[in-house]
């Protein structure tokens, strides 16, 4: 299947913003407040295209329209768990802040009956991706890592500094793509955050905040797929060279994408992991919505015509990723967006006309985007858009039709 069509305007933002958009739906008099708070991702400045159509794509006011939520965005770009880039904030010391321009933001916090937090992405995205990958597909790798706790920078593997910090004391790898007048490999530098330790402060901090709130931490998908601008020609070439002993990745050279899919989860999982590990040490803590399981159960419904599981540029899955290779598309949105409303409907706070309203959404773009292309036969797509039974049903029945279409605005 060919991956959407419509990515035509693309937002560049460079370093963190200075101050959190904040956007707001008053909500048609529903009593439920939403406030999202972490990254680009959840920011939805990058990803949603045109950005005239934010408000219908971003999965953060999706769900507030549908349901008549009211709903703050406090989100930055380029924020991690603590330390912005270029030493901006991050998102542990934008919670923390006096000063008066953090009163809208916690205030906000104080009101909500939900947080969301989409943050962790950052922690690993603004660093060498390719030499992390090539650390974590060595068949070492794990007795390393076990060895690296609480070692000196000399002796932590990446994910080690990944967990623990290494503000202080950066991890120093040799680069495989940059290299000085001589011929040497230029020192590429690891100075992460506490990314675990950031965990429980954020949740402290919350907690100060507002103690009831339901705390909704989002994990990162994977955005790997053929044509994945993190990874380097060097890198893959590196990547075949590894022989997968002990069968992590499906064994063999790890030569080919789906084994280099599989290597760049198994990195995601160390990410990721460390929510599990939390909510198993402080239960109840937050509830997570499991983002990169979502992803990686839509790009298992692409199937090439062997049967094996497309991983191409113009497959399914890479279609959840926009043309950045980080944020998600239009089309992903709505997977994340519908990921939540099922969150929504297992606690109760769905209003019962979510699914209606998000068929009229759908139904007025195709009607304002595409009714007027010639040869897109909008009472067909509307027909199927008002008979599918479920959220995500609404969302392959828009984005298939629309496929290929370019709206115009």
């Amino acid at each position: 299947m060919k991956r959407f069509a419509g990515l035509l305007l693309i937002v560049l933002l460079v370093g963190s913003m200075a101050f959190a958009l904040v956007a707001c739906d008053k909500g048609g008099g529903r009593d439920y407040t939403i406030v999202y708070v972490g990254d680009s991702i959840a920011e939805a400045l990058i990803g949603p295209s045109p950005l005239g159509e934010r408000d219908n794509y971003g999965y953060y006011a999706l769900l507030g329209k549908i349901n008549n939520f009211k709903y703050y965005n406090h989100s930055v770009s380029g924020h991690k768990t603590s330390g912005g880039m270029a030493g901006a904030d991050g998102l542990l010391e934008m919670l923390c802040r006096e000063d008066e321009n953090a009163v809208l933001m916690k205030t906000h916090l104080q009101q909500a009956d939900m947080i969301h937090i989409s943050v962790l992405g950052n922690n690993m995205l603004q660093y060498n991706l390719g030499l992390m990958i090539l650390e974590v597909a060595d068949p070492e790798f794990e007795a390393k890592y076990e060895a690296g706790k609480g070692a000196d920078a000399a002796h932590k593997t990446l994910i080690n500094a990944l967990e623990e910090g290494s503000i202080g004391a950066p991890v120093i790898r040799k680069s495989v793509e940059k290299f000085d007048a001589q011929g040497n490999p230029e020192d590429v530098e690891f100075a992460f955050p506490p990314t675990y330790r950031n965990i429980g402060e954020i949740v402290d901090r919350l907690r100060a905040l507002n103690p009831d709130a339901k705390i909704v931490f989002q994990k990162v998908y994977n955005p790997v797929y053929e044509g994945c601008k993190h990874l380097s020609a060097v890198v893959r070439a590196k990547l075949a060279e590894i022989d997968d002993t002990n069968n992590r990745f499906g064994g063999g050279k790890i030569d080919t994408i789906q084994k280099v899919r599989r290597v760049a989860d198994y990195l995601l999982a160390q990410l990721n992991g460390m929510l599990d590990k939390y909510l198993a040490e402080h239960p109840n803590a937050f509830t997570i919505l499991d983002a990169r399981a979502e992803f990686e159960r839509v790009t298992q419904i692409g199937k090439d015509g062997s049967g094996n599981v497309d991983l191409s540029e113009d497959s399914l899955g890479r279609s959840l990723i926009y043309a950045d290779w980080t944020h998600p598309s239009n089309f992903g949105h709505a997977v994340i967006a519908g990921l939540s409303q099922k969150l929504f409907d297992e606690l109760g706070i769905s209003s019962p006309d979510a699914l209606s309203n998000y068929k009229a959404i759908r139904v007025d773009q195709i009607n304002r985007l595409y009714s007027k292309i010639d040869g897109f036969d909008a009472q067909k797509v509307i027909g199927e858009i008002n008979g599918a039974p479920t959220f995500f049903d609404v969302t392959m029945a828009y984005f298939s039709a629309t496929d290929g279409y370019t709206p115009i605005y």
